[in-house]
């Protein structure tokens, strides 16, 4: 089977996930994406994997200090195939740096020192510069960076983990019309498919408590400097 017959074949068996949070559960397991990955090369599944490892929250290593973590995120970066995918990745970490800054602001702490190993992206020297900004002098870039700002500090655990994934849901779309049967579609159904799941088993007691128990510990002790975004 050729390489496109088999993007084909793949995507073509995976169920649609609808709009943002239209379905209340993935319409497909873990298990079945899986096993369906199995028509890919293993050059392409290792690509996928590469990026899932960094990505994923089960994944982080949390005794991981930033500068081990940039330098995954880095080391992945330079070996996927694709500006799409290049693309799809740095805007899931650049997010990911955000609620970071964000969380850590309300703990208290103070802007990261210049040169300091933090975050990832395009917008880490203009968070540090504008840390006291409510938006970070982000806004036009993240939108919604006020209105996280507004559940975190109201403890509505909930209702900002609803914006971040709306955030990572958007920052998909806007590179899934240009990519139907290829790499590129697969890895934006997986990422799609993580903002599903994470809502399915979000779990909101939980959260808010160990939302509750982060505060109380030293942030950068107690969080990876990439936040659980999916």
């Amino acid at each position: 089977m050729s390489g496109k017959d088999s993007y084909i074949l793949l995507v073509s068996s995976l169920p649609d996930l609808g709009g943002f949070l239209e379905a209340h559960v993935p319409p497909i397991s873990r298990s079945q994406i899986e096993e369906r990955l199995g028509m890919l090369s293993s050059e392409d599944r290792a690509e996928l994997e590469a990026m899932v490892d960094v990505l994923s929250w089960e994944h982080l290593r949390i005794g991981d200090d930033d500068a081990t973590v940039l330098a995954r995120a880095n080391k992945v970066m330079a070996s996927l195939s694709s500006e799409t995918l290049r693309h799809l990745f740095r805007d899931r970490l650049e997010i990911r740096t955000v609620i970071t800054a964000l969380r850590k602001r309300y703990a208290g702490e103070d802007a990261p020192a210049p040169q300091t190993p933090w975050g990832y992206g395009r917008f880490r020297e203009t968070i540090r510069a504008n840390w006291s900004d409510p938006a970070f002098g982000i806004s036009r870039a993240f939108p919604w960076v006020i209105e996280a700002r507004d559940k975190l500090e109201s403890g509505d655990t909930a209702g900002m983990e609803r914006i971040i994934l709306k955030a990572v849901w958007d920052s998909i779309d806007r590179y899934a019309d240009n990519h139907t049967f290829d790499l590129e579609a697969v890895a934006i159904y997986l990422l799609r498919w993580s903002v599903v799941d994470n809502w399915a088993h979000y779990d909101t007691a939980a959260a808010t408590t160990r939302f509750s128990h982060l505060l109380d510990e030293a942030l950068t002790d107690a969080i990876p400097t990439f936040e659980a975004v999916p």
